[in-house]
Parts: structure tokens; sequence; C-alpha cells
């Protein structure tokens, strides 16, 4: 990318021109690379160098309102910047702090070497040696007494609701309010955590809240730096070790199960399975119904492709773990046959027309990767479209039958038996709270299915055992 040089090519890029402003002052250097990553919350790679040859190569966190203003401050930002502070100077490998400002929501990082993509690596060996740095890693957090840490904003909680059901509750919350209509998979999700909450850890621990592949970088056969940790609160250890399962389904690296006895060998305790079931159904809900909440937010700006199928295949994942944890038996569901021939006269012709414009003409003229993926996002999206469209009218038909057979009354459209299932769950039946799992677990695995032109990397994860 060439370089920024003045206000309007900086604000083309992307980034408000106070943040330009902030990171030239605290630095007595020119802004002279500004490159957008490919991620689910905004991030850029910065570089600026000052007069006397002095560079500075760093890794900008920026939160932002969708239409670009900032947001007002936020405790959650202030807190992350704080904790990663604290964890690198207890020697967690985690990126330095090299500036903050929050009331501009932004915060730069150092930039370490390093690759995120270890699930990409041929070398299983290799990425078995990786993975059990990682584990040593969380070890190493995990065993730092958390009151030393000191970081403002940071609390205990008191009762095993507080360690269990904080961030359900706000999920709830937001869920709720992202939404039209509840979800039976979110009602029932949201009523088991709540018959279930565990008892309180021994001895808490800060809880990065997003641990896993995918959230740390590896240089040769160590990790380099953790990164990401704005879920980061004081929690349940196992808390983590739920998270360990929902990226690992987008992001595999071995058999969850496995690491976690590195975990344990390393001096981590070892955890309950009733309590590790809880975490992985917690773990996965925020995944899959805050992606849910993260496309009705972001709306057009956001990497909606991405988010769309982190929430359609994470809520296959949410439902496979919540019906484990029930003790439910399952089967495996497939898409009926779409009807024969064309469903539409456009759909395929403008599925074709969005790949060849894209794959052929937009991705080879695009320098920037963050575009690129844009113009792919947006080729996936037309594909998806076209694909539900083919399946429509048989899916209807399917789910339409079996919300019938698990009411046990016909129903004439799906919002009506969607809306019975809310009603079964609220009034909660061991028997049938059983039976709508199965079904929901049938009913994810459709909508993955037909979500597969949005899968990329993606696709086809497998749920570790427990």
């Amino acid at each position: 990318m060439p370089p920024v040089d003045g206000e309007d090519d900086s604000n083309a890029r992307g980034l408000p021109r106070e943040v330009v402003e902030w990171l030239e002052r605290s630095f007595d250097a020119r802004l002279v690379l500004c490159e957008r990553s490919v991620s689910r919350r905004e991030g850029w790679l910065v570089d600026l160098a000052g007069d006397d040859g002095r560079r500075v190569e760093g890794f900008l966190r920026l939160e932002r309102f969708v239409d670009g203003r900032l947001k007002e401050p936020s405790a959650q930002v202030v807190r992350e910047t704080h904790v990663v502070r604290a964890l690198h100077d207890r020697g967690v490998a985690v990126p330095a702090v090299l500036a903050h400002d929050a009331g501009l929501q932004a915060t730069l990082f150092e930039r370490v070497p390093g690759r995120d993509d270890v699930h990409e690596l041929e070398d299983r060996e290799r990425v078995d040696t990786i993975a059990r740095d990682f584990m040593r890693q969380l070890v190493r957090w995990h065993s730092i007494p958390v009151e030393t840490l000191a970081v403002e904003g940071l609390t205990t909680p008191e009762t095993a609701d507080e360690y269990a059901l904080a961030g359900i509750h706000d999920l709830e919350r937001g869920y709720a309010a992202s939404t039209k209509t509840p979800d039976p998979l979110a009602t029932l999700t949201f009523a088991w955590l709540r018959r279930n909450v565990p008892e309180p850890p021994e001895r808490p621990v800060l809880v990065q809240g997003d641990t896993g592949p995918g959230n740390f970088l590896y240089e040769g056969n160590r990790v380099s730096a953790i990164l990401d940790w704005e879920c980061a609160h004081v929690g349940d250890p196992v808390e983590d070790l739920g998270h360990l399962y929902s990226r690992g389904f987008f992001h595999p690296w071995g058999e969850t199960r496995a690491l976690i006895d590195v975990y344990v060998e390393a001096g981590g305790s070892a955890p309950e399975p009733a309590k590790l079931h809880f975490h992985r159904v917690a773990s996965f809900a925020k995944a899959a119904l805050g992606s849910t909440m993260a496309v009705n937010f972001w709306g057009v700006e956001g990497p909606l492709a991405m988010l769309m199928y982190f929430s359609l295949s994470g809520e296959r994942g949410l439902a496979q773990s919540l019906a484990a944890a029930m003790g439910v038996d399952v089967e495996d569901a497939t898409l009926p046959e779409p009807p024969s021939g064309e469903s539409a006269p456009l759909d395929r012709p403008l599925e074709a027309i969005a790949a060849h414009i894209v794959d052929a003409e937009l991705v080879p003229a695009l320098g920037s990767p963050y575009l690129r993926h844009r113009a792919t996002e947006l080729r996936d999206l037309a594909r998806y479209h076209a694909r539900r469209e083919r399946y429509r009218s048989v899916v209807v038909a399917q789910e339409t039958q079996e919300l019938s057979q698990v009411l046990g009354a016909p129903i004439t459209t799906i919002e009506e038996g969607l809306a019975g299932l809310n009603e079964r769950i609220r009034s909660w039946d061991d028997t049938t709270a059983g039976e709508i799992a199965r079904y929901l677990v049938r009913r994810a695995q459709r909508a993955e299915a037909l979500a597969s032109p949005l899968a990329g990397r993606y696709a086809n994860p497998v749920l570790s055992a427990i």
C-alpha cells in the first residue's frame, strides 16, 4: 500500500483524522503506513517515521460506530488495555502497549512477529507443539494471583451466578434487543444455563474470555503473542477451557480434551465434566448468538459473510453442545433434494456474474488485502442467496413437518411453530426439552449446510468431545 500522505488520503483509507493526529503527536512522527487488517474487530497496521530516522511499527485497535463516528468511552476497551499492560509486566506473551487514548477508543500495540493461522499448517506435529506451548501460557496467566494485577474495573464475583451468568445476562439482553423474535435455540440455551449454574471456583483467575486458536500469534514452534483481551475478567478457569472448544471448532488444532490434559500436566486444575459442559455451552452461545448480534449491529459495513457463517455454523456447535450437556442423543440431518431445474431464472446468472466480476476483475486489481476480502464476501453472499432460494421450498416443507411432530399438532407456518417451541421451553419439561434439543440440532445442521458458500476456510467444523 502506498504511504499515507495528507489529510484527504488518510481519511480515504478510513482512519479518522483525530486518530491520525493523535498517533503523530504521540510519537512526534509522520504516519507512513495505514493498512486495515481482515478481522472481526477493527484493526490497522500502522507505521510512523520520525525525522531522526525512528520508526514505530504498531497494530492499532479502534472502536467506533458503524457510521464512522467514534464511540463514547468504553470501560471494556480501557480495561483491555490495562489488562495487557499488567500481563506484559508479569512476563505473559502479550504485545506491549505503545499508546492509548480512552476518548478516541484507540490503542496502539507493539506489532509482534508471527502468524495467527496455526490451524492451517499441514505439519500436524508442529501444530501440536505450538498448541502445547499455548496451553502452558494459559497456565501461566491463570497462575497469577488476581489481587496482584491491580487493574481498574477488574472485580471478583461473589456468587455462583455472578461467576457463571454475568456474561450470559449481558448476552441475553443484547440478543433480545437485536432480534425481532426470539429463536428457540437461544431460548433453550439461556433456560438451560440458568438451571445448571455450577459451583464457583476454589480460586478465581484472570479469564481471557475468548481464548484459543485464532487469538494468538506463533513464530517458529512457539507462541509469540496472545491477542484480544477485550473480554478479560475475573472468573472460573474452566471458562477459558470452554472457549477452547468453540475456537477449536472453527480453527482446528487438535483434540481439545488432549490439550486440556496438557493444561493439567503444566499445573492447571483438572475440570469437572459437568462444569466443562456448562462452559462449552456458554462459550458457543457467546460465539454463535454474539455473531448474530454483530450481523444485526454492523449492517453493511461489517464482515457479513464471516459473521453470518460464525452465527449459522456456531449455532450447530451450540445445539450439539447443548444436547450433549443434556444427555440427549441426536441424529445427523441432511438437506432434502432441491426441486429439479432452475428455481428462478436469474439466480444462477447473478451468482455467476458476481463470481466472475470478483474473481477475474476485482481481486486481481485490488492491492489491499482488506478490500480483496470485502470483494470475496460479496461473491459469497451472492452464492448464499442463490442457494437459499434453490432450497427454500423443500426446506420450508421439511421444517413445517418436523415442527408439527415436535409440537404434536399441525402448524401452517414456520413462524407459528417456532413460537410454539418458545412457549414449550418456557414451561420446561425435561422430556419435552430433550425432543426440542434433537430438533434444534437438525435445524441447525440444515442451516449450516445452506450456508456452505460462506464457509471459506472455516468449512466443516468438527465439535471436539468432552
